[in-house]
């Protein structure tokens, strides 16, 4: 790994523990104050251009039976781990960071772009220093025009910057490309509505609550309008204009995701085939009871135009199927 990409990822590591996201993130790639006030405040500063937003509730994840039992099977490692990141940052991801925000668009020809925001208590000096002993050049540094901290790192060759890190305030740090910062910081200091003046995502992220674990918001007629549909299941993936979801791992897996069809006969379509691959799964249940189980807990629902899939089972039954060993083969 060169240097520029240690140092990125160290810098993210220290926000999330390692392990955790590589498990449990996943890719889908606002909300005037007064509505839900409990929402992180950087949600207003997500520029209004955005297609998809994501939310988790670190706080109430790291008190929850996913996290106790990834401590389990990785105690000695995980402990060693941790205690370096807080050594070297000041920072104790378990303790010290409450909440994750990112988000981000689509573009022409080009892969997304977005930012990822922290919310805790952070040691910026220490962090700055960190990211300053790790570069194999001295970061572009330098103070926005609103104020605001930023370290860019370097690409290999010294030449410019692709990644940086911005210092918003002593409880928020933003990781992201260089564009995407600034229109993140230029959306806060101009106080504009940013993604809450977003016509799909805005009363999206207004129908949700900031105690879900994991939560995320998607204009998906935009992000699938170039999706081909010459497949299968393309035709009806294409007619999702947006999508809407939560979920939350505790002593069950409880989770929902709704998806707003076009029309009438596309979200039956859509309905159709989220129930023949719980049918396919049922089929393969008859050999797993623990299996039939779990989908028991899947529920398909349609309501004119909106397609919901609620989720609830309990989160044991993961635990059985993850160490479940295949049958022999009969001969």
């Amino acid at each position: 790994m060169n240097h520029r990409k240690f140092v990125v990822t160290s810098t993210i590591t220290m926000l999330v523990v390692a392990g955790i996201v590589a498990g449990l993130a996943f890719y889908s790639n606002v909300i005037v104050r007064a509505s839900v006030p409990d929402l992180p405040e950087v949600i207003r500063y997500l520029p209004a251009d955005y297609q998809v937003v994501f939310g988790m509730n670190v706080d109430r994840f790291v008190k929850s039976p996913v996290f106790m039992k990834f401590q389990e099977q990785h105690g000695q490692e995980f402990a060693t781990n941790l205690q370096e990141i807080i050594t070297k940052t000041g920072v104790d991801p378990t303790r010290d960071l409450h909440y994750l925000v990112a988000a981000g668009r689509s573009l022409e020809g080009h892969k997304g772009t977005g930012v990822v925001v922290a919310i805790g208590s952070f040691d910026e000096s220490k962090i700055t220093a960190f990211i300053k002993s790790k570069a194999p050049t001295p970061p572009f540094e330098f103070t926005y025009t609103d104020g605001t901290h930023v370290l860019m790192i370097p690409e290999s060759d010294s030449s410019k910057p692709s990644k940086g890190v911005a210092f918003i305030k002593p409880s928020e740090i933003a990781l992201g490309d260089q564009d995407s910062l600034k229109a993140l910081l230029d959306t806060r200091a101009s106080n504009g509505a940013g993604i809450a003046s977003n016509p799909v995502l805005g009363p999206l992220i207004n129908s949700l609550h900031p105690d879900e674990m994991f939560w995320f918001a998607g204009d998906a007629g935009s992000i699938l309008s170039k999706a081909p549909t010459n497949t299968p299941f393309g035709g009806s993936i294409s007619a999702i204009q947006s999508v809407v979801g939560t979920l939350n791992l505790d002593q069950a897996v409880v989770g929902k995701i709704t998806a707003n069809a076009k029309d009438l006969e596309s979200a039956q379509k859509l309905t159709d085939v989220a129930r023949g691959f719980v049918a396919l799964g049922q089929l393969a249940g008859d050999q797993n009871p623990d299996l039939t189980e779990l989908l028991k807990g899947i529920n398909i629902s349609v309501d004119k135009t909106q397609v919901s899939l609620v989720l609830n089972f309990p989160f044991e039954l993961l635990d059985k199927l993850q160490h479940a060993k295949p049958k022999a083969a009969k001969i």
